[in-house]
């Protein structure tokens, strides 16, 4: 008899307050994913980096990347101050990367899977960047603390 004269009111009260005013987004996003990253994990499929490093340095490191983890080379558009690439999986998924000279020492990269791509994909791609140009001793710049003996 409580349940239904006293508990059922307030939670239908409580349903009601919270779909009022700014705590409405919050209660909705609640109710439509029980997990708090699925819109970051799904969205956008994009990333970047930057790093001290020269364009063309980078740009040769991205075409060893794409070779080291069995790339095919779809598209190379390969300029003056910006590069864009185009590789496919074993599966058809494509990833398009973008290398960008922004001064003679900084060169950006953006990687992009699709809507529905794998984040993660892009991300291995941008590491494997990075280790091509570590191998080749490319970087401007010793990340690695002095140790003192």
């Amino acid at each position: 008899m409580i349940k239904k004269m006293v508990v059922t009111p307030a939670l239908f009260l409580l349903v009601l307050m919270s779909l009022y005013g700014c705590t409405a987004g919050l209660a909705m996003q609640g109710l439509s994913s029980s997990s708090p990253v699925a819109f970051n994990a799904t969205g956008r499929g994009k990333g970047d980096s930057a790093w001290f490093a020269r364009y063309d340095d980078v740009v040769q490191a991205t075409l060893r990347a794409g070779e080291e983890l069995s790339f095919k080379l779809e598209k190379k558009n390969i300029g003056k101050d910006q590069s864009e690439f185009k590789f496919v999986d074993a599966k058809g998924k494509k990833i398009e990367m973008l290398i960008e000279r922004r001064t003679e020492t900084l060169t950006w990269a953006r990687f992009n899977v699709g809507l529905f791509g794998s984040t993660s994909i892009g991300r291995l791609m941008a590491r494997q960047i990075i280790v091509e140009v570590a191998e080749a001793k490319d970087f401007l710049r010793d990340w690695h603390p002095e140790e003192d003996n």
